[in-house]
């Protein structure tokens, strides 16, 4: 029996509490037993709202019509910190939901600490779930330590969206689509064309916020930029050069040739690209329904190659079935059932924007003829993920730090080498302190 298998210890339940925060335990307290049912219930905690909340309610209505019998009781949780912390406090009392939404970018601060139960490949595949059904790259992101603990469920990569009445003024289409724009000048020049065709900026992103942070490591593992941490975790072996060609290339956007402006936060950012500010875009594949509902001229392409190779920051979300000593065989069995039927349905999961991990779906003719889905459905493949640290991962404190140092450079303040040499510091300092996770 692995440590992971063992049961959670008090010295691991503090351990997770200090590694992911201590607030939200007194909301945990308030969400009511997730044992309510027999075992043909799942409870499910996930942190879906607006279109993806509407879309993930599809799909389990939708499972609840198919005659199943399996009733799945949901709760919709506050996306980041607070839910993570909810999760692994729920695990460590023993309380846990029997399935959770999960970032794939988010295991290595879980699956040490024995939070998550190692999901049997023969359990899955009685289920529809094998690994020959997702890309390999997509699949391993559900590993830690060689056993898998997730079924992703999506892949959401950074892309780049485009205004099409702007890139047929800007010369920039090859037919109906966006030419392939390859190389550090052909990508600046395309997003010159776009700031002359805009009569404002050429493109735009969030700068007040962890959209450098993806930025940046898309641009960074292009040039085939080394590991930024040993495979253990325990030493920071960032590439400083790369590092700071990175920062530098995306400093060129706002601060040299002006072609993005540098001090957007999030909805800001969305704005200037859906009111035409801005031809392009750099941001996540999920803004889709928010510019269909704004019925403005758009496309997606994958996100260009400036350097060497294809690379696209991403993540997943993921199911989890969190650790519990109590949980029923049967019990257990039907928060498998229920995460095969999410994966059956997980065209309407599409429609979001995000890249269906389940290949059967991107194989399905309908998905071929999704727009603007289809057309950056190969940005799963190229995608890299942030680093396997227990700071890293969705909404951390890496993120934050991450953004904190590269938005100096991108706003004047500083230059990239002052940029590098604030986020090497911050990371120096988290390896520097003693690991909470066990």
């Amino acid at each position: 029996m692995s440590s992971a298998d063992a049961g959670i210890t008090r010295r691991r339940f503090i351990g997770g509490a200090a590694a992911l925060g201590a607030g939200g335990a007194v909301a945990l307290a308030t969400l009511g037993s997730p044992w309510a049912g027999g075992d043909k219930t799942v409870s499910f905690w996930h942190l879906f709202s607006g279109g993806d909340g509407d879309r993930m309610k599809a799909m389990i209505d939708d499972y609840a019509k198919s005659g199943a019998g399996v009733e799945v009781d949901q709760v919709t949780l506050t996306w980041g910190p607070p839910y993570y912390t909810k999760l692994a406090l729920a695990a460590a009392g023993d309380r846990p939901p029997d399935v959770a939404a999960f970032h794939a970018s988010r295991l290595a601060a879980y699956a040490p600490q024995g939070l998550l139960t190692e999901l049997d490949p023969e359990l899955l595949g009685r289920n529809g779930i094998t690994e020959d059904k997702f890309l390999p790259e997509v699949w391993k992101r559900g590993q830690y330590g060689g056993k898998q603990y997730l079924v992703p469920l999506d892949t959401h990569p950074l892309v780049l969206y485009y205004n099409t009445d702007l890139a047929k003024k800007a010369d920039l289409l090859d037919g109906d689509q966006l030419r392939t724009l390859t190389g550090s000048d052909e990508v600046l020049a395309a997003f010159g064309d776009m700031k002359k065709a805009s009569g404002a900026s050429g493109v735009c992103f969030e700068i007040r916020g962890v959209m450098l942070w993806r930025i940046w490591l898309s641009l960074y593992n292009q040039p085939g930029g080394k590991p930024i941490f040993t495979p253990d975790g325990q030493e920071l072996t960032v590439d400083d050069d790369v590092a700071r060609e990175s920062v530098a290339w995306m400093t060129e956007l706002t601060q040299g040739r002006k072609l993005a402006p540098s001090d957007l936060d999030y909805p800001a950012s969305v704005a200037f690209f859906q009111n035409n500010t801005a031809g392009f875009m750099i941001n996540g594949a999920w803004e889709v329904p928010t510019l269909n509902d704004a019925k403005m001229p758009y496309d997606i392409a994958p996100l260009p190659q400036v350097f060497d190779s294809q690379a696209n920051w991403a993540d997943s979300h993921s199911f989890c079935i969190p650790h519990s000593n109590v949980r029923s065989a049967e019990r257990l069995e039907s928060a498998v059932a229920f995460i095969g039927a999410m994966l059956d349905r997980s065209f309407t999961w599409a429609e979001g924007g995000h890249v269906p991990a389940f290949q059967p779906i991107i194989q399905e003719p309908r998905y071929g003829k999704l727009e603007p889905q289809s057309h950056y459905a190969g940005a799963a493949k190229t995608a890299v993920t942030g680093p396997a640290v227990w700071f890293g991962g969705a909404g951390s404190e890496l993120e934050n730090e991450a953004y904190a140092a590269f938005q100096g450079s991108l706003t004047g303040a500083t230059n990239p080498r002052g940029a590098v040499r604030q986020f090497r510091a911050a990371l120096q300092g988290f390896l520097d302190k003693p690991s909470p996770v066990v």
